[in-house]
């Protein structure tokens, strides 16, 4: 995403960090589970979350979701950065994990439980999605290549957000996410 920015003539300065790009008006970073208006409470700037897209690269439509707290120049500074970068822009509603992100997580949550109760193994998982369902890459490979630790986070924080069972994390799931080991 950095790249279609910059190629838009935009000037990004990069410094070590989170991933956030900060603007004059906002921060704009991926979700992480929480909602926008928690992470602006939190933090004391207003974002604008960005949900999970499988190639920022060659995404032609990403959505974000603002802060309550955030104003509409704020969100427009950041739709007309997106803009710039050749993307179509969605704006939905601040709720938790977003859309993209959510179900990613879900699935892969669910994928890391049924290879722990021994339902099948992760391969067979991710294959099982891709010739059964039609899906780009299995729940698990596409997890690691997000990161382990980001999916766990985001199911936490979904947990965290609704206090539903459905959303607590799977133990191979967090297990595999603090050793770094894979699935595969």
């Amino acid at each position: 995403l950095v790249a279609a920015i910059r190629a838009a003539g935009v000037t990004v300065t990069e410094t070590s960090g989170d991933g956030t790009l900060r603007l004059a008006e906002a921060s704009l970073t991926i979700t992480d589970g929480r909602t926008a208006t928690l992470r602006t409470a939190e933090a004391g700037t207003p974002f604008v979350l960005l949900d999970l897209a499988r190639d920022y690269a060659t995404a032609k439509t990403l959505a974000i979701t603002r802060a309550d707290q955030a104003s509409a120049s704020q969100v427009d500074a950041v739709v007309g950065l997106l803009q710039a970068a050749g993307k179509q822009v969605v704006v939905i509603d601040d709720a938790p994990g977003l859309i993209v992100m959510r179900t990613a997580a879900m699935l892969a949550n669910e994928a890391a439980t049924a290879v722990l109760t021994g339902v099948a193994t992760g391969s067979n998982i991710d294959t099982a999605m891709q010739l059964g369902m039609n899906h780009p890459a299995g729940p698990l490979d596409w997890a690691e290549r997000i990161g382990l630790a980001d999916i766990a986070r985001v199911i936490e924080n979904l947990a965290a957000s609704y206090g539903e069972d459905r959303y607590r994390p799977s133990p191979l799931l967090r297990r595999k996410a603090i050793t770094g080991a894979s699935f595969g």
